[in-house]
């Protein structure tokens, strides 16, 4: 459990400063603050789902670095797009951390409007943070 723990902040921070140029800090209490979100499934030696939540203003802010538009230039389509590749990318990343010699199947992200937090179920690790725009936070769940 402390390695998923582990694996999945070292993957997000990893996404977040490398693609998006934003620098997160951990927040421990769970919030109810996120606008958008992203989940994708995947398969192999684990099986399960990485959930993302964003909040609006924190969502534009990776648009903006990544794509390097003005605030006003962001579109919802962006938005979308981007939280969905944030998903791919933090799975995909999260799950080589803990093996490189497996190989995974991950679906299409799927977009949400307006998440409703942290899905009970078989959650592994739940993470969240803060950043100068908004907040982040991931949940992931393993089915057996």
């Amino acid at each position: 459990m402390k390695e998923m723990n582990e694996a999945m902040r070292a993957a997000i921070f990893n996404v977040f400063e490398r693609m998006y140029y934003v620098f997160l800090e951990p927040f421990h209490d769970e919030c109810s603050e996120y606008d958008v979100g992203s989940s994708i499934k995947f398969d192999g030696a684990l099986h399960g789902e990485l959930m993302i939540l964003v909040s609006e203003e924190l969502a534009k802010t990776m648009v903006q670095n990544l794509l390097g538009v003005e605030s006003e230039e962001v579109t919802e389509q962006d938005i979308e797009d981007c939280v969905k590749e944030a998903a791919n990318m933090i799975c995909g990343d999260f799950l080589s951390k803990l093996d490189q010699t497996k190989v995974f199947d991950l679906s299409i992200p799927v977009f949400i409007r307006r998440p409703r937090g942290f899905r009970e179920g078989n959650k592994a690790c739940s993470v969240s943070f803060d950043a100068e725009s908004g907040v982040f936070g991931a949940v992931l769940s393993l089915s057996e």
